[in-house]
This record gives structure tokens, sequence and C-alpha cells, in this order.
């Protein structure tokens, strides 16, 4: 197994970066306030801990070699980090202060994560959020793989390294155009699968929660789990719909988000489908301080949140 290698410095990454930014050992020497050859000192000693060439040399300019150039942004990311925490220390002093990354479903976002991180940030102002919206297969690819801290998402599939903490269950209802004469809701506003199940459906597409649900279920009409046409999120799903090219199935939390004056909304019975959004993280891995009070505010915030109806918040007890 090899070893990382020692005794690389943050002034080795600094060099190398000025001169990648420069393709100028002077320039780059002059911009760093240091003489050239100390630059160039700095660079062959990463070269050399590194055992590859960063830059292919010239008697007109300097690049990067291929690995030089994938190694770029990845330095240059560490020192915008670095120099980030540098500022927080001095900007807010003994506050709290870091970052969290969160990956959520799109709906997740708008209606769950938005409100708690408007309360978070009036706490605790000195440390940085990273919100990304995905679908349920690279959310918890990207919490295997550590690059967030955690996600809130359905589940899209089994998974021996995550843990699925309850958050919100959310029931399945019909999106449809206010002007479709094939959809009745009964008097209580609620439609049944079955009158459903000659309607041309849009879907959405692979690592999907809600598709990996509803093709896991054998009582639903077919056009269900294999719609006549198909999307890529809820909000290209509301679009096709709102132009009248047929129905929906989603669940509530999602269909409110894309709600517009063209489409309706019905909770669907007989039976009822609920997916369980979930906070979800590695089992083998702590979540760190600040990421756990960030994931005990969006419990405590989305528990007195006025959701739509077909939404309930699970305690995680």
């Amino acid at each position: 197994m090899n070893r990382l290698p020692k005794h690389i410095t943050l002034k080795h990454l600094h060099a190398f970066a000025m001169v990648a930014q420069e393709s100028s050992f002077t320039q780059a020497a002059a911009r760093l306030f240091q003489t050239q050859s100390s630059v160039t000192t700095l660079v062959h000693q990463l070269e050399t801990a590194l055992g590859t060439r960063l830059f292919e040399r010239s008697s007109r300019k300097v690049g990067l070699s291929t690995v030089g150039r994938d190694l770029l942004p990845r330095v240059m990311r560490l020192l915008t980090d670095f120099d980030g925490v540098l500022e927080d220390v001095l900007r807010y002093g003994g506050q709290s202060f870091g970052k969290v990354r969160i990956s959520a479903a799109p709906s997740a976002i708008t209606e769950l994560v938005a409100p708690a991180a408007a309360e978070f940030s009036r706490l605790y102002p000195a440390v940085r959020l990273y919100l990304r919206d995905d679908n349920s297969g690279r959310i918890q690819r990207q919490v295997l793989a550590s690059e967030v801290d955690f996600g809130i998402t359905s589940r899209w599939a089994d998974s021996q390294g995550l843990q699925f903490d309850p958050l919100v269950d959310d029931a399945f209802g019909v999106l449809y155009r206010f002007d479709d004469p094939q959809i009745v809701p009964c008097a209580e506003g609620y439609v049944r699968w079955e009158s459903l199940a000659a309607c041309k459906s849009v879907g959405v597409v692979d690592e999907t929660g809600i598709l990996a649900l509803l093709r896991a279920r054998t009582d639903l009409p077919a056009n269900a789990s294999t719609p006549f046409y198909e999307a890529s999120s809820t909000t290209s799903q509301a679009a096709l719909v709102a132009q009248g090219m047929g129905i929906a199935f989603m669940p509530a939390l999602a269909a409110h988000r894309v709600l517009e004056p063209r489409l309706r909304f019905a909770l669907l019975k007989s039976p009822t489908v609920v997916r369980n959004i979930c906070t979800v993280r590695r089992n083998d891995v702590p979540l760190t301080e600040i990421a756990k009070i960030f994931e005990a505010m969006v419990r405590t915030t989305t528990a007195a949140l006025a959701l739509p109806p077909g939404c309930m918040p699970r305690s995680n007890s």
C-alpha cells in the first residue's frame, strides 16, 4: 500500500498553484513575493515527493502536465477551503464555524431544508452551508463517498453502509391538468388508482426513490411503473402534465413544489401508497457536531411546518 508523501506544506501547494496560473516561474515568484529560485525549489520538492512531473517546461513557457491538470482544481479547492477557515476564525472568533454539506431531493430542499437553513444561519452565522439537490441514487452514492455529511431523500436501494432515519411520510397522489375529463375526485377529494389505469402517465427516469417505490408495488396499475412518457425530474413531469399530455403519480411534497394554476393534485387511495423521506448517513462515520445540530434542526423545523395534506412528520425515537 502506497504511503502518503511527507513534508508537503501549504507553501508547496501555493507555489504549484501560482506557477500554474501564471505559466511562469518568474511571474509566480513576483506574485508570491519570493525569489524565482525558491519557487522553483518548492515545485521541484513537490514533484519529488509525488514522484511525478507536474509541469512540462520549454524555453518559451511552462505548461501543466496531464497529472498537473488533474491536480490543480483539487489544490485550488483545498487552498480556498483553508483560506475560508482562517477568514471565519478572524471574523467570528469563538463562535462555532465550519461547513455542513447536504444533498437532498429537490422537494426536500424547498420544503424542509430551506426553512431549517434560515433558522440555522441566524443561530450559527459562521457556519457555511452547502446544499445540493439530486435524485435518490446519486444522493446515496454521495453519502457513501463522504462527499456530503448527510442526505435527505427516500430509499432508492438497500445499502449496508447507510443508515436511514425517517423524517416524513409522504403519500402519493395524482397530478393532473385542471380540465382533464378523465380525473374525477370523489366527494372526499381522493382518486382511486384503478380509475386511472387507462390514462397516459408521465414518469421519472431511473434512480429516483419515487420510481423505485412504484416499481416495487404489484397492486398498482401498469402505468404507475411503466409510464408512457419519461422526464428527468418532477419539474419536467409537471411541465408535460400542464400541456395536457397525461397525468403524473407523485408524492404530495413533490407535487406541492410544482403546482401552478393549470394543475391540480389529489391523493390516491385503494391502496394508499406512502414514501418515507429519511435522513441518510454513513453508519460507520459519525456526523460532525455542527452537522448533528443542523440535522436536528431540520427535524425540529419539519415537525413544526404546515405540510401539505398527505405529509406527516415522523419521530426518530
